[in-house]
């Protein structure tokens, strides 16, 4: 996709104007990755797709022209050494780099990974696997943006059949640009439907799906069947069609962002606008893109295919292997991309696609090279695992809105952890596992009041402060690095929690069937909660999961990204409530991820987010008062840094430590002031001092799995510290 085509289809004018647009493309993609800005940089993707299909038509309609037939294979083999050399190498990097980078469970998915990117089909295990691009919560496969390339050459496959068999159906070379626009048409037309359907009923399948895409092929797909001669323009209005275009795709870079549907309407803009560049080159006897006809530019698009099959993964690595963040890291990142792809354009593209046979002495050179650089950095981060030791995650100071998105906030709480057991009847924690509370032992209407911790929080912030000071993993973590993959009963046992049927008694529903009900009311930071208050009343209470994923269960008006798409959200909402007035339970735990309170519709930012939480969160304990013993909000855990993605064998854990941010802690804080609720501050669950370590050195334990849920295995350990905040608060269970 982001290849030269260098089979002299596209030369003079128009190959400078297209190497200009794949420029500002790539550099558009590498800036979105690095830096989050442009916030539709990654449509740089999409121009690549208008371009791919006007280049690889041209060739096809010109071999028509040229020679009266087309020869499939000829074009398929072209193809190959044009994309599978450095695509392949760029794999095998990663696959060789993955071992001591990251933990085995996530080397393993690496390897699928990087299976189904040789087979060129990563962007539907992609889509099966609902990974995305603006999923923060964790850091994605290095190989993710191979997805693209599986749409190319999926398209570099079924294109020229399609070809092929519509100028055999017209007949005669004179017709034979008709029937491809003909058939770019078509193709085209039924795309476009299919993706302003998908990208509404199924938005992560829409934006990896070949079916979706194919309109933006086919748009450069019938340019290409323009006659040079059917373009009559003055160099004048050639340049200003030309400006014209690249102020679309600049603009559309700019304003579009990750919560605008994609492909549609997404890449509208960024298409139409590299159509009116390449259209403005059409017939042109100078170069139409005059800003994008220099040297640099020419050069970054000789070597944008290398530029974008190694940023990615170096974007990836780079917060895993450097000490370093920032400017620096990005830094290092940017020189790293471009000294891989000039090594691999002149050692490896270069070599395979000058000459008719591929040059041993060129392909010996460029194996020779890459296998010393993947060699020696492996050799040395193996001797030393400390030289690329990432540094602490530093996110107390996160703005407004620098924050996961929580419509891809569903756990792997569920894949990563054990679920709670149906069948466990542990019981409540003796008042003499604890001290006794010195708080007031009612909530109040003048607010909440701290409690001291007691033996129960002391021990817990004992083993962080462990954890802080501790140069080396604990050799029995819990669970272990290789252990992270869930089995089918522990999935089995929560999946009826990611949206509970009130309806159906047995629907995510633990402990003591017989006894007094218990709900926990929340999304996906309710499933570790479950476990734990599973294991602290599961014996005497019946433990009911009212929980619902991806949802503002507390109701606060928030940014869903469609309306429609916060229509479920509503209607668990209501019924949870109706359940709640039927069964009036004991006690009634609401807990969630505060990510919501900075992604409002009404897009209040700091107090005034704050404020509108607040209210959202008096709103519904107004509404259930009456049908309810007591009401507990629970704080959540706090974002920080995926497990998985920070833990290397040899390195100091001290690479996975983050920090409290400032709107979560604003949201906490303000928690506090609901009227008739009891408030429990977990902050020192995951933090001491204001450092939040990923384990535990009282246990060993692992505190979340994933960038945001607590792991159940921790959860469960934290039912005696729960039951006393509770027991401290006045809550009598």
């Amino acid at each position: 996709m982001l290849s030269r085509m260098n089979d002299g289809p596209v030369g003079g004018p128009r190959r400078a104007d297209i190497q200009g647009l794949r420029a500002v493309a790539v550099t558009a993609v590498i800036a979105f990755h690095l830096f989050g800005w442009p916030s539709g940089g990654y449509l740089g993707v999409d121009a690549f797709f208008v371009v791919s299909g006007f280049v690889i038509t041209g060739v096809l309609v010109r071999e028509r022209e040229r020679s009266g037939r087309i020869s499939l294979r000829a074009f398929w083999i072209r193809r190959a050494r044009r994309i599978l050399p450095l695509a392949l190498l760029v794999i095998a990097a990663v696959v060789a780099i993955a071992p001591w980078a990251w933990a085995g469970a996530k080397v393993a998915s690496i390897h699928t990974d990087a299976l189904w990117a040789m087979l060129f089909a990563a962007n539907w295990h992609y889509a099966a696997r609902a990974d995305t691009y603006f999923d923060a919560g964790s850091a994605p496969s290095p190989l993710l943006h191979y997805w693209s390339l599986g749409v190319e050459e999926q398209f570099y496959v079924v294109w020229p059949l399609l070809v092929v068999l519509a100028v055999a159906v017209a007949g005669g070379i004179r017709r034979h640009r008709t029937a491809v626009a003909v058939l770019a048409a078509l193709v085209g037309g039924a795309s476009l439907v299919w993706a302003i359907v998908q990208t509404t009923s199924d938005p992560t399948t829409a934006y990896f799906s070949t079916l979706t895409r194919a309109w933006e092929l086919a748009l450069g797909a019938a340019l290409a069947t323009v006659p040079a001669r059917a373009v009559r323009l003055a160099p004048a209005a050639r340049t200003a069609l030309s400006w014209a275009g690249l102020a679309t795709v600049v603009t559309a870079y700019l304003l579009v962002t990750p919560e605008t549907g994609v492909p549609w309407p997404a890449a509208l803009g960024v298409a139409l606008g590299t159509a009116l560049v390449l259209v403005a080159g059409i017939g042109a006897a100078a170069p139409a893109a005059v800003l994008l006809t220099n040297p640099v530019s020419g050069y970054l698009g000789d070597i944008s295919y290398g530029l974008y099959l190694w940023h990615f993964p170096l974007v990836v690595l780079a917060p895993v292997v450097l000490a370093t963040a920032g400017a620096t890291s990005a830094a290092i990142v940017l020189a790293g991309t471009l000294a891989l792809a000039v090594i691999s354009h002149h050692l490896v593209e270069r070599p395979v696609l000058d000459a008719p046979r591929v040059r041993r002495r060129g392909m010996l050179g460029a194996a020779l090279a890459l296998v010393l650089l993947v060699v020696g950095v492996g050799g040395a981060a193996s001797a030393r695992p400390d030289l690329f030791g990432g540094g602490t995650v530093v996110a107390a100071d996160d703005p407004d809105g620098a924050v996961p998105p929580p419509a891809g906030e569903v756990p792997d709480a569920t894949a990563t952890t054990e679920a709670p057991s149906p069948s466990a009847t542990t019981p409540a924690p003796s008042p003499t596992t604890s001290a006794k509370a010195t708080a007031s032992p009612r909530p109040t209407p003048t607010g909440w009041q701290p409690i001291p911790p007691g033996r129960t929080g002391t021990r817990i912030e004992n083993g962080l402060r462990g954890a802080l000071a501790s140069g080396s993993w604990p050799a029995d973590l819990n669970p272990s690095p290789d252990q992270w993959q869930t089995t089918a009963d522990q999935r089995a046992a929560m999946s009826a929690c990611v949206a509970t049927d009130a309806e159906d008694p047995e629907s995510c529903t633990f402990g003591n069937r017989s006894g007094p009900e218990i709900i926990v009311y929340g999304d996906s930071i309710g499933f570790p909660l479950l476990a734990t208050v599973e294991k602290a009343y599961g014996k005497t209470y019946k433990v009911r999961g009212m929980t619902k994923i991806a949802c503002a269960v507390n109701g606060v008006d928030a940014n869903y990204g469609k309306d429609e798409w916060a229509v479920p959200c509503v209607n668990h909402r209501k019924m949870v409530l109706d359940y709640v007035r039927r069964v009036k339970p004991k006690v009634l735990i609401m807990t969630e991820t505060y990510s919501w309170a900075v992604r409002l519709k009404s897009r209040a930012k700091g107090t005034a987010s704050a404020k509108e939480w607040l209210a959202a969160d008096q709103a519904f304990v107004d509404s259930v008062r009456g049908s309810v013993g007591t009401v507990v909000i629970v704080a959540p855990s706090m974002p920080g840094v995926a497990f998985l993605d920070c833990y290397r064998p040899g390195a100091s854990p001290g690479r996975c430590v983050t920090g409290i941010p400032t709107w979560w802690a604003r949201t906490r804080d303000v928690e506090k002031k609901v009227q008739g609720a009891v408030f429990v501050d977990t902050t020192h669950w995951y933090c001491v001092d204001g450092r939040c370590p990923i384990f535990t050195t009282t246990t060993g334990t692992v505190l979340k799995g994933d960038y945001l849920h607590t792991s159940v295995q921790y959860a469960r350990q934290l039912a005696p510290d729960l039951a006393y905040l509770l027991r401290a608060s006045g809550v009598r269970l």
